[in-house]
């Protein structure tokens, strides 16, 4: 266990941070945070013991939803809508997706051809939430401009990192998001009408793990060749069987553990709060399951657990599948947890896999001063922390830049 100083702590200013397993899954359905039972029971029920953490976001960004919600009856409403949408894309809608999601990468990397460089984020951010907005909203692509994507992420991610350390009442950052979804004319005036109630989940799901597993499958001097033309067979074909389906090489990988293993090392939501008072305190507290560290445990994953190897899900212990929690546990996981997410990250990943052939490509990184050094080797480990400074330039090889 960590203890950690933290703002959101409503009597205390610390968190505990724990990365057991067993101890996570308890965080997550937010009964308790010891192995033994010593400690009794959360006293707040759960909607309560998930929102409270959560009401910095709703500060941030003016949402209201089911992350936020102290009422069980909103709750339901909103699992049950995301259910039912993801339930939609039968096997006509995964193919106009991925086809979707092909025309979107093209169309994004012949501005970088123009431009002749780009951070890979901002590639991915752009395209992940154009796809979010024509699925989702049922938005016409023409209309969904390079800018305004940009501007959405780069507000999401700021507004991100300052509700860390905001603790005044009222909305921060809602009024430029209401500028920029009137630009697209969605309607946000309300916290149940918020786009950014779907639109967060859904993006913060995808835009994250989808870089990662890009520089992963194509850029790292580790990556197989087999691994990329079966995400050409998934992106023309992104059936279940094709996201199964394993390559002919001796570490047998599909489509699957490919975005499996990303979602491991790099799970979309590093750590999951609680608010908890037990029966046994005074007072309650702050503690949170840290899903990235529980997934890279050496104890566990072995002395290879920060390295990206697909292959080892062919082998895997029921230690290590009840250590896997990228989208929480049960029973409240993600309604994305099932196909849905995973292939969607899959859709995006083989989009630009497609794109970024590394013989016309190169990943070189960006500090924060704007100074561009050093290449990706197999013992670069890659950023997870949210943040505004270093990044990886996607350059063409023949720009000049050595």
């Amino acid at each position: 266990m960590k203890r950690l100083r933290n703002s959101h702590s409503s009597n205390k200013n610390e968190v505990y941070r724990f990365s057991d397993p067993e101890i996570c899954l308890k965080i997550l359905r937010g009964t308790t945070y010891s192995k033994d039972g010593s400690l009794g029971d959360n006293e707040l029920p759960f909607v309560r013991s998930r929102a409270i953490p959560n009401q910095r976001l709703v500060r941030a960004f003016g949402i209201d939803n089911g992350f936020t919600t102290s009422d069980n009856e909103s709750r339901e409403d909103f699992r049950n809508w995301a259910i039912a949408k993801v339930s939609t894309f039968d096997g006509k809608r995964w193919k106009d997706n991925a086809s979707q999601a092909d025309h979107l990468v093209k169309k994004q990397m012949q501005i970088i051809s123009h431009m002749g460089n780009i951070p890979l984020e901002c590639a991915v951010q752009i395209v992940s939430l154009k796809l979010i907005f024509i699925e989702f909203f049922q938005l016409d692509p023409i209309g969904l401009r390079d800018k305004t994507m940009l501007q959405i992420a780069q507000e999401i991610n700021h507004q991100w990192i300052a509700s860390k350390s905001v603790v005044s009442e009222g909305t921060v950052g809602h009024g430029k998001f209401q500028a920029l979804f009137e630009s697209l004319k969605l309607d946000s005036d309300r916290p149940r009408d918020n786009p950014l109630n779907t639109l967060l989940p859904v993006y913060e799901t995808l835009w994250r793990v989808v870089t990662h597993c890009i520089i992963e499958v194509i850029f790292r001097p580790s990556a197989r060749p087999e691994w990329l033309p079966l995400l050409q067979d998934f992106l023309g074909n992104p059936t279940r069987t094709n996201f199964w389906k394993r390559s002919a090489g001796t570490d047998g990988v599909s489509v699957e553990l490919l975005v499996k293993e990303a979602l491991r090392l790099y799970p979309p939501t590093r750590r999951i709060y609680r608010q908890m008072h037990m029966s046994s305190k005074d007072e309650s507290e702050l503690v949170a399951a840290d899903i990235e560290a529980c997934q890279r445990l050496q104890s566990i994953w072995g002395n290879e657990s920060h390295r990206y190897q697909p292959a080892r899900w062919n082998s895997v212990s029921p230690t290590m599948e009840k250590a896997y929690m990228p989208f929480g546990g049960s029973p409240y996981k993600c309604p994305a947890s099932g196909s849905f997410g995973p292939r969607m990250i899959g859709v995006l990943v083989a989009a630009f896999a497609s794109k970024l052939p590394v013989s016309e490509w190169r990943l070189i990184f960006q500090d924060e001063s704007g100074v561009r050094s050093g290449v990706l080797d197999d013992e670069t480990k890659l950023e997870t922390d949210r943040v505004e400074g270093p990044v990886w330039i996607i350059h063409r090889r023949d720009d000049g830049i050595s």
